[in-house]
């Protein structure tokens, strides 16, 4: 019974001791630096960089793409006020016929019910 107690004690004492150095390796280990996807450039950044030139060409496109989108808006919006226009005089031309072919008819109010008429 005693042989196995101590067997016991020195089982947990083994294992301490192995967590122990384990713990005592991770801390004292220097860390890898973090891995890159990307090696590191040792070149001339100039030569891989867009510079002044690649800025002047981003934003010329930048403001030509901005005044193009203003035309357009402006051009659709004009086609449809046209359109609204147009819409508008056909429909008093239309009104202005219809007041026309009933005057040219003669239209007393004859096809009017009796007591509409203003005989």
């Amino acid at each position: 019974m005693m042989e196995s107690s101590s067997a016991h004690s020195r089982g947990q004492q083994l294992i301490s001791f192995a967590s122990l150095a384990h713990s005592v390796i991770l801390w004292t280990a220097t860390p890898s630096p973090e891995p890159s996807v990307y090696p590191e450039y040792t070149g001339d950044p100039n030569l891989v960089t867009p510079g002044v030139v690649g800025f002047v060409a981003t934003l010329f496109i930048a403001v030509a793409t901005l005044l193009i989108i203003a035309d357009m808006n402006r051009r659709v919006r004009r086609v449809r006020y046209r359109e609204l226009a147009q819409e508008t005089i056909r429909n008093e031309q239309a009104t202005a016929d219809d007041t026309t072919d009933d005057v040219k008819d003669g239209d007393n109010g004859s096809n009017l019910p009796p007591t509409l008429r203003a005989d």
